[in-house]
């Protein structure tokens, strides 16, 4: 039996009142009246179940809520592309994207530079920083979409999600002290990476010690390939000037990490779906994935 097909005008307005944080302010943004929302909601929910927690403080979504928000997300993309691809007219806003500093962002920046020299229209505004730093951007609303290191606070806007395996590196020519503390090549403070590092060292008591910190990337391979320490990367991260340690013979296997792509309902602008839809079909290439479990190369094995 086929279940009754839902309006996207009923998924629109709830997620616009996930984003908004309530009915007053989805209404401004979709244009319509706070009534119409109201019973948008009220349908929706007729239908799948009690989706809003009434909590006269704050809006909060019950458990079906978040999962149904999640699927609600993914049809608006899928729809919005539609749009796209039939030449429908969408407004062409400037899309806030926040992309972190501290994960291998290459192929998502190198992605949309490329839409971006193939749509002249594509109006976009790039906001770059810490996992941490991006996720309270985004918490206040200050971004549309994002791809963050994901620590689970906040579900209902996420679309899709990659877990990846933290590696530990060094220089070619690095010798790792045996009886001295370690010297350590970390993000600032709040990154998950160097919470991973220190959790393992711990729990091996072993000594470390902050040789080398940056909020970016390329500061901690540079540090990395002029033997300043030992640090936490990606596959996709490590140079020829690196190599892997053998993590189960070092310092343990790190906690994976789990980086999330998310979305507000910013799905009416153009440069916003078309945005969101080349993130999200990198992060679900086979290839992009893989990239991050691979085997190291000879280059970089350890010794």
């Amino acid at each position: 039996m086929i279940g009754e097909e839902i309006p996207t005008n009923w998924l629109r307005s709830f997620v616009t009142v996930v984003d908004c944080h309530g009915y007053t302010r989805a209404a401004k943004v979709l244009g319509c009246s706070q009534p119409t929302i109201s019973v948008h909601i009220q349908r929706l929910e007729a239908m799948q179940g009690k989706l809003i927690a009434r909590d006269k403080k704050r809006l909060a979504l019950t458990p079906l809520g978040t999962q149904v928000v999640a699927y609600a997300r993914q049809i608006l993309t899928l729809h919005a592309e539609l749009s796209c691809l039939t030449a429908q007219r969408m407004t062409d806003l400037t899309v806030r994207i926040g992309l972190p500093t501290d994960f291998a962002t290459q192929a998502l920046q190198s992605s949309l530079m490329s839409l971006a020299r193939k749509n002249p229209n594509f109006r976009v505004e790039y906001r770059c920083g810490l996992s941490s730093e991006i996720t309270e951007l985004f918490a206040k609303g200050e971004l549309d979409i994002m791809v963050a290191i994901d620590q689970s606070s906040l579900p209902e806007y996420r679309i899709d999600s990659l877990s990846i395996n933290p590696i530990w590196v060094c220089g070619k020519h690095f010798a790792v002290p045996t009886n001295t503390s370690i010297p350590l090549i970390v993000h600032p403070e709040g990154c998950e990476y160097r919470t991973r590092m220190v959790e393992n060292l711990a729990r091996h008591n072993v000594p470390w010690n902050v040789a080398f910190e940056s909020p970016f990337i390329q500061g901690l391979q540079e540090a990395v390939e002029n033997n300043l320490g030992v640090s936490a990367l990606t596959y996709p991260t490590v140079s020829p000037k690196m190599r892997v340690l053998n993590n189960e013979k070092e310092f343990g296997l790190m906690r994976q990490i789990q980086i999330g792509l998310f979305a507000r309902n910013t799905l009416s602008s153009r440069s916003a779906s078309l945005a969101l839809s080349q993130l999200h079909n990198i992060l679900k290439s086979s290839a992009y994935r893989a990239g991050f479990t691979r085997e190291p190369s000879r280059e970089t094995a350890s010794q």
